[in-house]
């Protein structure tokens, strides 16, 4: 009976609809994210500025649960809408904006299956399996998901520059033109840089890239700094932090929003910035291997976490550039830059692997 009961439970939790909305990345592992990232950033800038950061609420915990605290208090705030807008889309536009941000995860392989050898990843069943036979779709999503994970992160700024026009707001509608000119700049570099790994590696897929065994920041470490400096403007990161600039914006795209509305547009930043960590682990630091199964999940999620902290990180030790000064480095300094990697994994593709 009880084993009866156990088997039932273990199979609930485990299928597929409840284990990735509710477990990962769904709800709960996203949460615990976006807390302790916050939390770690918080205590970090706080230590670089001979701060203590967070620390009454629970000391013990190095004042972890006041990011708990400062949630439920986000959470059960009023939701202001301004008046003049559409009041549906104001709404909506959060939502949208978490949701485009979380779609990357369905297609970024995190393992593999020890006895078969198969691709592993959130939605393994409808993507990866060969069993199920989805035909034309599930090959797309195989051989060439490096592809189809940057064309899902090209379509947050859209919804950025869509959050900030419906709140019709001037400083949230002058961050949404700084976002339309970084994002222009920050696609490019990220592009070029996955686009020189994979003629070097002479695939589109990212599993094959991590079972090659040789990770890509050995044999073009160009690339890698290229695309850690995109994804830092993508997700507006310091030294980037140039869409928000509460100094001059108040907090440009999300100014108009508060209480819930305001944690999912908070969130979303955070989750982009955790999918340009995952694929940069899998693609410049060996992915899972040398483990497989679950283990080799944590450790490529052990990776992407430490690059997440890193990003947060720089909040404490560095100041904010100017528009003017972010596009000029892109293009002036940066693409150049970028094509000198994808000559460089034009040549170590043709002459080694």
């Amino acid at each position: 009976m009880i084993g009866n009961l156990l088997s039932l439970i273990r199979f609930y939790f485990f299928y597929p609809s409840f284990f990735v909305v509710i477990i990962f990345p769904g709800l709960l592992f996203t949460g615990i994210l976006l807390l302790t990232t916050i939390w770690f950033e918080r205590k970090a800038a706080a230590r670089v500025q001979m701060r203590v950061g967070p620390y009454y609420a629970s000391k013990r915990l190095g004042g972890y649960l006041q990011l708990i605290a400062d949630a439920l208090k986000f959470v059960f705030s009023e939701v202001i809408i301004p008046a003049g807008v559409n009041e549906t889309l104001f709404v909506i536009a959060p939502v949208l904006l978490l949701l485009v941000s979380i779609l990357p995860f369905a297609v970024i392989p995190v393992s593999v299956i020890p006895q078969s050898g198969s691709v592993f990843s959130i939605y393994y069943h409808d993507f990866y399996d060969p069993n199920v036979g989805y035909g034309v779709l599930a090959g797309i999503f195989t051989c060439y998901n490096l592809l189809l994970i940057l064309a899902l992160e090209s379509i947050y700024p859209i919804f950025v520059i869509f959050l900030a026009w419906v709140t019709n707001n001037r400083f949230a509608i002058v961050g949404a033109v700084r976002e339309t000119f970084l994002s222009v700049s920050y696609d490019a570099l990220i592009l070029i840089a996955t686009l020189s790994m994979a003629i070097e590696y002479h695939t589109l897929d990212l599993a094959v890239i991590v079972q090659k065994g040789i990770p890509g920041v050995i044999v073009n470490p160009i690339a890698a700094f290229i695309f850690i400096v995109g994804m830092l403007i993508g997700s507006s990161r310091f030294p980037f932090d140039i869409v928000e600039a509460e100094t001059e914006l108040v907090i440009g795209p999300y100014t108009e929003y508060s209480g819930f509305l305001f944690v999912l547009t908070m969130a979303g930043s955070y989750v982009g910035n955790f999918i340009y960590s995952l694929v940069f682990a899998d693609l410049f630091l060996g992915g899972w291997y040398p483990f497989s199964g679950l283990p080799g999940a944590a450790f490529l999620t052990f990776k992407a976490v430490l690059l997440l902290f890193f990003s947060v990180f720089l909040r404490g030790v560095y100041g904010r550039y100017r528009i003017d000064q972010a596009l000029r480095g892109s293009w002036k300094y940066l693409f150049p830059l970028s094509l000198i990697s994808l000559i460089t994994g034009t040549l170590v593709g043709y002459l080694w692997l």
